[in-house]
C-alpha cells in the first residue's frame, strides 16, 4: 500500500518532534500494510519554514534509522504547499513527490475564489508539474450541499459562453480535472474523523471518481492507530 500524504519526518512541522516518534509511526504504518510513504511536511511561510535541503536531510536520516531498526518502508520526499501569496516563491524550486511530477497543494478554507485557485493551478501545470490537491473533502469550496440532488456542477459560480451563444456552467472540480490535477483523499475522512459533512463529501468524491490518490495525513502515532485501513486496501495499492 502507498501513503501519498504523511507527516512522518521529525522536527519539521506539526508532526513528530523526535526521531523516536517517527520510528514508532513508521512501525505502525508497516504493521498496517504500507510499503511506500511520501513524507510531506508543511511548507507554510512564517510557520513551517524548513527548506528542501532540510527535508532531504531528514529523509536521509530517517532512512538510516529505519534500516537500523529493520523497518521495511520506502520513504520518499515531498512537501505540502499552502496555497497563499507565498506559493509562487516556493515553487521556483519545488520539491515534488519523489520522482513524480506531483506537487501537493493544500487549499485553505479562507480561499473562496475559484478564479484564484484556477490561475494558481494552471501556472503549476504550465511549469511542467501536476497539482495534487490535499484532502479536497475538507475544503469548503468542494463541500457537498445538503440537498439530496447532487451533481458536479454544484460548485459553479461563473457562467462561460460557448459557441452557439449557449451558456454552460463549469464547476471548479471539473476545471481542475480537465487540466489534469490529482486529488488526494484522507483515509480518516471516510471514517468521520473530521466530521459528518467531510465524510459525506469524501464519499461523494470517491463515488464520482474524483479522488485519485489516498493518504493517512498522519501527524502522530495516535493518528495512525485510529485509522481502519482494511476497507481502503484496494485503493491504497496504487
Amino acid at each position: 500500500m502507498i501513503d501519498f500524504h504523511c507527516h512522518l519526518l521529525p522536527g519539521l512541522d506539526d508532526g513528530p518532534e523526535t526521531m523516536d516518534e517517527s520510528l514508532a509511526m513508521a512501525l505502525a504504518l508497516q504493521n498496517a500494510g504500507f510499503k511506500t510513504i511520501y513524507c510531506t511536511p508543511h511548507a507554510m511561510k512564517g510557520y513551517y519554514d524548513a527548506d528542501n535541503k532540510a527535508v532531504l536531510s531528514a529523509i536521509s536520516d530517517l532512512r538510516t534509522r529505519l534500516k537500523d531498526e529493520n523497518i521495511n518502508l520506502e520513504i520518499l520526499p515531498g512537501r505540502e504547499y499552502y496555497l497563499d501569496e507565498f506559493l509562487g516563491s516556493y515553487l521556483k524550486q519545488p520539491l515534488p513527490l519523489g520522482k513524480t511530477k506531483y506537487i501537493m497543494i493544500e487549499i485553505p478554507n479562507y480561499v473562496l475564489s475559484s478564479r484564484f485557485i484556477k490561475e494558481a493551478f494552471f501556472r503549476i501545470k504550465c511549469g511542467g508539474f501536476i497539482p495534487m490537491i490535499a484532502h479536497p473533502e475538507r475544503c469548503r469550496l468542494f463541500a457537498v450541499p445538503k440537498k439530496k440532488t447532487i451533481s458536479l456542477s454544484w460548485l459553479s459560480s461563473a457562467k462561460n459562453k460557448t459557441s452557439g451563444s449557449k451558456t454552460k456552467e463549469h464547476s471548479l472540480i471539473n476545471y481542475l480535472k480537465e487540466i489534469g490535477c490529482a486529488f488526494q483523499g484522507n483515509i480518516g475522512s471516510f471514517e468521520g474523523l473530521y466530521g459528518a459533512e467531510v465524510q459525506k463529501t469524501a464519499e461523494y468524491l470517491k463515488e464520482t471518481k474524483v479522488i485519485t490518490h489516498y493518504g493517512t495525513d498522519a501527524h502522530s502515532l495516535q493518528a495512525i492507530t485510529r485509522l481502519n485501513m482494511e476497507p481502503m486496501n484496494l485503493e491504497l495499492k496504487t
